[in-house]
């Protein structure tokens, strides 16, 4: 059926440069990183967003006129693993230009042989069979590595005067062991004529904002990381021209209300608008229905919300904001709205403002709040 095809047009997949042409307003960001890259004499910087707002789609399509060195990190055990693979990867793609390169490159994968191959020598063997005062498991030479990290990018620097490393898959770890790591690196990598662009949990962006503006007492976040370039939540009809563009010459299969209710679902997130509209296409599919219309879309929205979030109870004071005349603005404007509307004392508003955001019922999108596009189909 031709309306399957349009299946793999939203497979929810970072774009490359070749599919650039299909990015959406993105032009702030990509400005941003050239000002810091050009003008920043060195630091760590971060690029922080909601999961599949497209961090690695921006990283992707960075393009830079410096020696840029782009690191995918696929070892993400531990602190140790991390390392090694952020070495491994600068190592591999230097060791035609950088003599220590190719040393640092074999080290690490006898390091990392003799490792594996004890630990499967273990499994392998049993524990039983092996005693444990001379059969001490071997571990990662850790402060080797960051001393072979310091000299390559030494090397780099020499060579090339500015490098830019960009390590991706960082924001897949959790808030405390990116800082960890990026704490303990922060000799090898804060350097002149080094710039370092990681992509960050959206967690760090908040706590970051708090210490910028000197709202955490402990917080150091500011003296690990320099800056970050926050990638904001789409607009509704920001994802609704990404999903115009993707679909092409199949969008006719599409009446206008329904992508507008799409992109509404998705809360300005891409990944969201890829996932219900396949789930929209295969429905039709199964109905043998060859033209998606508002009442498809919204009864199938209704099922999956239904479906994912039925164990999220409220009071009936806590529904009487789930009321779309409510939104969108700010705390005090929806709060005080609230109060009118409904007669409920300032503290209970409050407080109920604060559980829906916090449930993600209400969500913050550029500084303001409004109804989550898919909870609403719990209780409107």
């Amino acid at each position: 059926m031709e309306l399957g095809k349009i299946i793999e047009k939203v497979v929810d997949k970072p774009l490359n440069k070749t599919d650039k042409k299909l990015l959406v307003n993105r032009e702030k960001e990509f400005e941003l990183i050239n000002l810091l890259t050009q003008y920043q004499p060195y630091g760590i910087y971060g690029i922080c967003g909601e999961t599949g707002i497209g961090k690695t789609t921006v990283i992707n399509n960075i393009e830079i006129p410096f020696h840029t060195i782009k690191i995918t990190l696929t070892q993400r055990e531990n602190q140790d693993t991390i390392l090694y693979d952020i070495l491994y990867n600068l190592s591999l793609v230097s060791e035609k230009d950088i003599k220590i390169a190719k040393e640092i490159k074999e080290w690490i994968l006898e390091e990392i042989s003799y490792i594996k191959g004890f630990s499967l020598g273990i499994s392998f063997i049993g524990n039983a069979s092996v005693g444990s005062q001379n059969q001490k498991a071997p571990r990662f030479n850790y402060f080797k590595a960051k001393e072979y990290l310091n000299k390559l990018t030494d090397e780099l620097i020499k060579k090339y005067n500015k490098v830019i490393i960009i390590i991706d898959e960082l924001d897949k770890e959790k808030k405390r062991d990116v800082l960890i790591v990026l704490d303990s690196l922060k000799l090898e990598l804060q350097k002149e004529g080094l710039i370092v662009i990681v992509s960050l949990p959206y967690s760090i962006y908040r706590e970051y904002k708090n210490d910028r503006m000197h709202r955490n007492e402990s917080g150091n976040l500011e003296n690990i990381i320099k800056d970050i370039i926050f990638l904001r939540e789409f607009t509704s009809s920001e994802i609704k021209e990404i999903l115009i563009k993707r679909l092409k010459e199949h969008i006719d299969f599409f009446d206008d209300k329904s992508l507008e209710l799409i992109a509404d679902f998705s809360d300005g997130n891409p990944r969201d608008a890829f996932w219900i509209t396949q789930k929209i296409i295969f429905e039709a599919l199964s109905q043998k229905i060859i033209r998606i219309d508002e009442k498809l879309v919204r009864t199938l929205m209704r099922n999956i919300v239904k479906e994912y979030l039925n164990e999220i109870s409220l009071t009936e004071k806590q529904k009487t904001f789930i009321d779309e005349s409510l939104y969108p603005g700010s705390r005090e404007e929806i709060v005080k709205k609230a109060i009118s509307k409904n007669k409920l004392p300032r503290s209970t508003a409050y407080s109920i403002f604060d559980r829906l955001l916090e449930l993600g019922i209400i969500i913050e999108q550029n500084g303001t709040y409004k109804l989550s596009g898919k909870v609403k189909y719990l209780y409107i």
